[in-house]
């Protein structure tokens, strides 16, 4: 069995949160039988966040200073952004968070990081020399912030540095978790996903 875990912010945007959940989860009821086994989790520090938009979300998982290490044998990390108005920066140098980043980092085990939770991503020093994206509009502050860390910007919509996947923004989330999905599975299970979604 697969297992993904949805890192929350406080300030995380419902959109970005469900591009994954509800991908995922389609693919376990329709996707191809040999990868219906993909278990996709909410976690956070905290038992609940409020979303960017409005609404709060009720994590299934909370993770601290004495269970971090039960979530090391989870494949995949995914970080969904927010904004700062909403308090989405404000936790971004959270120990535990770090240590998470750390171990997935050193493992080589897959990171997506989503618009501008590049920026919270990149606090914790673990990400070097790869190439990132991150939110380009807004007279691309959050892109120009990019250069105070050490990795290679990459002005484009998608980027995927080996394990590492970074996107621009809520619109092409969607994307990113088919990519995620390809790279777990199979591009013939994506396209059943797609036309099961009218995605298509």
């Amino acid at each position: 069995m697969k297992k993904i875990a949805i890192f929350l912010f406080e300030g995380a945007e419902l959109f970005e949160i469900a591009s994954f959940t509800d991908i995922f989860g389609w693919n376990n009821v329709v996707g191809l039988k040999e990868f219906r086994d993909i278990k996709v989790e909410t976690i956070s520090y905290k038992e609940s966040i409020k979303c960017t938009w409005g609404g709060e979300l009720k994590v299934e998982k909370i993770i601290t200073e004495d269970n971090v290490e039960d979530f090391f044998d989870y494949d995949v990390i995914v970080i969904p952004g927010g904004f700062g108005k909403a308090n989405f920066f404000k936790d971004k140098n959270n120990k535990i968070f770090k240590k998470l980043i750390k171990y997935f980092s050193e493992n080589n085990k897959i990171i997506v990081a989503i618009c501008s939770a590049v920026i919270n991503l990149l606090e914790t020093t673990y990400i070097k020399e790869k190439k990132v994206t991150t939110y380009l509009l807004d007279n691309k502050r959050y892109f120009n912030q990019l250069k105070n860390y050490n990795i290679i910007p990459v002005e484009e919509e998608i980027v995927i540095d080996n394990n590492l996947f970074t996107c621009s923004g809520p619109g092409n989330a969607l994307d990113l978790s088919f990519r995620v999905l390809e790279k777990l599975t199979s591009n013939e299970n994506v396209n059943i996903i797609k036309d099961n979604m009218f995605l298509k």
